[in-house]
């Protein structure tokens, strides 16, 4: 492990632990759920708004018809869209927080709510695409 000077918001350079790569999958993986999101949020706002279906698309039965008529594509979607929107600005928090601080108490813990909590927002969203069916 290298020690090297990091200045982040702090009033002083400080010591930090940084393994060689570290981050790099991360930073990969938000440049691609970005790609992501642009790709699969206007396919959603298409299923949402511009569908021509006889309920109004705003309401849960509206979003169950959209289903009923494109169920692959609709699943698919919503389900890749809720992935890379859950990881895009849950990472992002956590570079936040890494940029804030170089405390690895307070990273670690971020680290553990983060992943509680996208594991949690995962399961409900998941959840609401099994109620659409």
């Amino acid at each position: 492990m290298v020690h090297r000077d990091v200045i982040s918001v702090t009033s002083r350079a400080q010591k930090v632990k940084v393994e060689p790569g570290a981050g790099t999958l991360l930073w990969i993986l938000q440049r691609l759920s970005s790609y992501g999101l642009l790709l699969f949020l206007p396919i959603h706002l298409y299923f949402t708004y511009f569908t021509k279906l006889d309920t109004p698309a705003l309401t849960f039965n509206g979003a169950r018809e959209t289903f009923r008529a494109f169920p692959l594509w609709y699943v698919l979607n919503e389900g890749l869209l809720l992935i890379c929107a859950l990881f895009h600005g849950l990472n992002g928090f956590r570079n936040v927080i890494y940029d804030w601080t170089t405390n690895s108490a307070v990273r670690h813990t971020v680290n553990f709510l983060l992943i509680v909590l996208g594991i949690a927002g995962a399961i409900l969203g998941f959840w609401t695409l099994w109620a659409l069916a």
